[in-house]
């Protein structure tokens, strides 16, 4: 089979990014443009478009136009993901050698872009819940007992990084948070990937957007949580604390020299698709549609997880013993086929389209899951050993350049991983260059192993003594 065949079939309910489900809910002029000529609009570099970093052109008019109505200080569009412009804000905010504050459920470009320019990553744990394996809402009290810790007091943080909403639609009071961070003199980026949406719900008791917070940095999905193409995102800054000039510069770096029109016209469209307001009557009105399926679901018996993100279904399939990485093949074979699983749930994404029949679809194959795994095992899977605030042992900078070799996994106790170990989705490293590996991360690490097969081999890259 070919990736074109693949690609024109049909046959299954997509619960996945991007958010548009298969084009359904892309922007008209989007829609439009696609129904051309093919490659019409596969255009270079032309002076009357621009790029997202030229000054004159449609690119530059359009950025300037949405940076005025959020109120920001500039805005960027970015058609590498928000890799590149998470990577680009990190590069400005630290230099090499300087400290960067990051949660445990960090994005591992953060972590490569540490590895790539020298900076050192201190991680804090945040808050975890044994019963669903999931990451909690950071709270201030929490916050504030990180930053205290003796690891962080003797040293200079360039900044911090929070996540806002978490994968699965987990929220925190995010603008206290920030604000916690300013007393430290800390600058902070917020990575609010899956809640770019926000910003034009705020009347519906959705959490707040970090575009209206005090933030300094903010990155924007907008295929994961608007109505964009895969690849297109936005940065705004927001505060004077970041120098403009080298955050572009920055961008530049990373970008692609080769920005596709395409891409460039998603990032304006998806954006100007939600200001206008029937659209985002429309929108909204799949919010809450969004919310009457999740009650439906807990209506019928499905035992599903409630976020602060009412596009996210997290169903609780641990609760009965089956976990996540197996629910989803048998979703996956019956064509339903959903986002993230993990050891104890699967994630769908409702996305922006209208979702006929999902609740008859999903209530129905779990049934008959149910009856497909009468030998249900008990789940077990202990608590990430992390400690409150952990650095490194050598820099991933210095991890990633010395001699390595592998190593049997369960031989590699004691010994200086030289590879980062990262599931994607969600694509939160569990292990990354320069950490030591001691009893208790390996025994964690098999533990997920046994669930998800594919996250560990059987061999391990450790630096040589």
């Amino acid at each position: 089979m070919s990736i074109s065949y693949f690609l024109k079939r049909k046959n299954f309910k997509a619960l996945f990014f991007p958010s548009h489900n298969r084009g359904s809910a892309l922007p008209k002029e989007i829609i439009n443009l696609l129904k051309k000529r093919p490659g019409l609009w596969d255009l270079p570099d032309l002076p009357e478009i621009g790029t997202s970093l030229t000054k004159k052109g449609l690119v530059s008019d359009a950025q300037n136009y949405f940076s005025e109505i959020f109120k920001t200080k500039s805005c960027w569009f970015g058609v590498n993901g928000a890799t590149s412009l998470i990577q680009a804000s990190i590069l400005t905010m630290a230099k090499p050698g300087e400290h960067l504050l990051v949660p445990r459920n960090v994005h591992n470009c953060v972590i490569k872009i540490c590895t790539l320019a020298n900076i050192i990553p201190i991680f804090f744990d945040i808050p975890y819940e044994e019963k669903t394996a999931h990451y909690k809402p950071l709270t201030c009290k929490w916050l504030k007992n990180i930053l205290n810790d003796k690891l962080i007091k003797n040293k200079k943080i360039a900044g911090a990084i929070l996540i806002n909403p978490y994968y699965q639609g987990y929220s925190s009071d995010i603008n206290s948070l920030i604000e916690i961070f300013h007393t430290k003199n800390i600058p902070v980026l917020v990575d609010e990937a899956h809640g770019s949406y926000l910003i034009f719900c705020e009347e519906m008791g959705l959490p707040r957007s970090a575009l209206s917070t005090k933030a300094d940095l903010v990155v924007h999905s907008l295929h994961k949580s608007l109505n964009g193409l895969t690849q297109t995102a936005i940065l705004w800054q927001l505060s004077n604390n970041i120098d403009q000039n080298e955050l572009a510069n920055n961008i530049n770096l990373l970008q692609t020299t080769s920005q596709s029109s395409l891409l460039l016209s998603s990032c304006e469209e998806s954006i100007k698709d939600w200001l206008n307001k029937n659209n985002q009557k429309k929108y909204k009105k799949r919010i809450i549609e969004a919310k009457n399926i999740f009650v439906k679901l807990r209506n019928k018996g499905i035992p599903v997880l409630e976020t602060q993100d009412p596009l996210k279904i997290i169903l609780n399939t641990g609760k009965f013993g089956i976990d996540g990485f197996t629910a989803d093949q048998f979703f996956y074979k019956n064509g339903l086929i959903a986002e993230l699983p993990e050891v104890m749930t699967l994630t769908f994404c409702l996305g922006f389209a209208k979702q006929n029949n999902f609740v008859n679809i999903l209530s129905k194959l779990w049934n008959e899951l149910l009856l497909d795994k009468p030998n249900k095992y008990k789940i077990k899977l202990s608590k990430p050993p992390f400690k409150l605030v952990q650095t490194p042992e050598i820099t991933p900078f210095e991890a990633w350049r010395r001699k390595s070799h592998k190593v049997p996994f369960e031989q590699s106790i004691g010994k200086i991983s030289a590879e980062i170990i990262c599931p994607y989705p969600p694509g939160i490293p569990l292990l990354i260059p320069g950490e030591k590996i001691d009893k208790d991360r390996v025994n964690w690490l098999i533990e997920q192993k046994f669930y998800n097969h594919d996250l560990v081999n059987s061999y391990i890259k450790v630096l040589k003594i």
